[in-house]
Formats: structure tokens, sequence, C-alpha cells
């Protein structure tokens, strides 16, 4: 319990230093770096790592993705240039295929293809909410706002959960998937992300002026959808785990597991705020 404490009290630290900075270029040296990690974790547990040629190619390629699709705007042909280094990725993966076919089977390839492109673009999405154009009229953008507020819709959902369904969980939610979780936890942590939501908005609300409030009527509900979103994404992360017989992604984070232990969430949050918010604007009163 100890070294779990510690290690969310450092991942804090870190977080909130980023924030506090809010800067583009560091956002995305962030999540080059988790969603590098992430994929390594991946590409292990489901035991492609052994093609360590594949496996390399892959993880490197992970490394570009969140600068292609996070910092390309500079460039005139940005839209030419994602498409031909993302075909260009499959490209090679099939050369590497044809030319160790022996080893290498089209699973592998489409598994750790999968994750190199899959796991950076939707960390990735997480910076496209911070940057959307929320209040145009204004110019004003509560971007580190609706970053927290993704983090929280994610993590406070399995928080309220596990909770719940430990004081109160009394029916199986996915059995065979995850054991512990229960439909009675599942609801409370979705009630859960509704609270912590709308005291976030409470606080933001006091500080700011009065033409800058957040709308509770859009945050909560969407807030509360979401945690439905970050539920799916645990349950897919257990699938996996349980697949290959894994308890853990990782060991990076005492206490908690991996990187993708703590994201697998995040991954399904972060695409669905983008999506969401993409048609539903502004969310300010």
């Amino acid at each position: 319990m100890l070294k779990r404490i510690v290690s969310a009290f450092i991942g804090i630290i870190i977080g909130v230093a980023v924030l506090i900075f809010d800067n583009k270029i560091l956002y995305t040296a962030v999540l080059t770096v988790i969603g590098t990690i992430g994929v390594w974790e991946l590409i292990h547990a489901v035991k492609c790592d052994k093609h360590k040629g594949l496996c390399w190619f892959c993880v490197v390629f992970s490394a570009v993705v969140p600068t292609l699709l996070n910092l390309s705007s500079e460039f005139r042909f940005k839209k030419s240039i994602i498409v031909f280094a993302f075909l260009a990725f499959v490209f090679v993966l099939l050369l590497i295929m044809l030319f160790d076919h022996k080893r290498i089977r089209l699973e592998n390839i489409a598994m750790c293809g999968s994750a190199a492109t899959v796991i950076p673009a939707s960390l990735s999405c997480i910076l496209y909410v911070r940057y959307m154009p929320w209040y145009v009229e204004g110019g004003y953008l509560p971007g580190v706002f609706m970053i927290v507020y993704l983090l929280f819709c994610a993590w406070f959902g399995d928080s309220g959960a596990y909770f719940v369904g430990t004081f109160l969980g009394k029916h199986k939610l996915c059995p065979e998937i995850s054991p512990k979780k229960t439909v009675e936890g599942f609801i409370g942590g979705i009630f859960t992300v509704g609270i912590v939501v709308a005291i976030q908005c409470l606080v933001y609300n006091l500080i700011l002026p009065s033409e800058m409030k957040m709308n509770y009527a859009v945050i909560i509900p969407v807030g509360m959808c979401a945690s439905v979103a970050g539920v799916l994404g645990d349950l897919t992360a257990s699938v996996i785990k349980r697949q290959y017989d894994v308890k853990d992604f990782g060991n990076l984070m005492p206490g908690h597991g991996g990187v993708l232990d703590r994201f697998d969430s995040v991954l399904f949050v972060a695409p669905f705020m983008f999506v969401v918010f993409s048609f539903l604007s502004p969310i300010m009163q």
C-alpha cells in the first residue's frame, strides 16, 4: 500500500508540474514517453518482443506518432506528411513479414502495428481536446481544465467503482473477464465521476470571471458517459491480460503496474472526448 501511495504521489507531482508549464512541446514529449512505454508493454505482453526487429521498429515509430499528429501543423503539407508516414510504416511492416515469414506471422504484424499506432494516436487526443477552440467568441481556451477533466473522468470512475464495488458490490459485471468488477461498482463509478466533475466545475467557476463559466449541463453528463468509455478500456486491457496470462503490463509504477495499467481507461476516454466535443461546443455558458 505504501508503494502504491508513494508512486501515485510522485505521478501527481509530475502531472501537476506539466500542467503548470502548459506547453505543447512539453505535452507532446510526455505523451511520447508514455505512449512508447505503453507500446513496449503491450508488445511484451502479447509475446511479440522475441521478434526484435519488428518490436523495435514499432516502438521507434510509436515515438514519432505524437510529433506527427501534434507538432506538424506548421508544415504546409501536414496531411500529406502524416498519410505518407503511416503508409510507409505499413509498407515496412509487410516487408518485415515478407523477409522473415518463417517466424513472423500476420497476427504478429497486426498486433505490433496496431499497438504502435493506436496507443500514441489515442493519447494524442488529449492534446486535441486541450487545443480545441472552445470559446471562439472571446478567444478563450479552458484547455488545462479540459485535460484535468478528461483524466478525472477516466481515473475517478475506476476509483469510484472500486470503492463502491468493495462495500456494496453483489452482482458481477463481467465475471469471466474481470471477476472483481460489479454492477454496483460500475454504477457507483459513473456517479462518482458526476460528483467529481461537478466539484471541478464549481471550483473553476468560482475562480474565473462571469463570462468564462463552465456549463454544468454539458460537462457533467458528458463526463459520466466518458466514465463508461473508461470501463470499456479497462475491460479491454483485462481481456488482453487474461488471454496472454499476464497479471500486469509492467512494473514501472510500484503498486499500480505499468503505464497501460494506469492509462488503459484514458486510451478510450480521450478519443471519446475528442469526438464528442468536436460536435458539442461551446462548453461554456
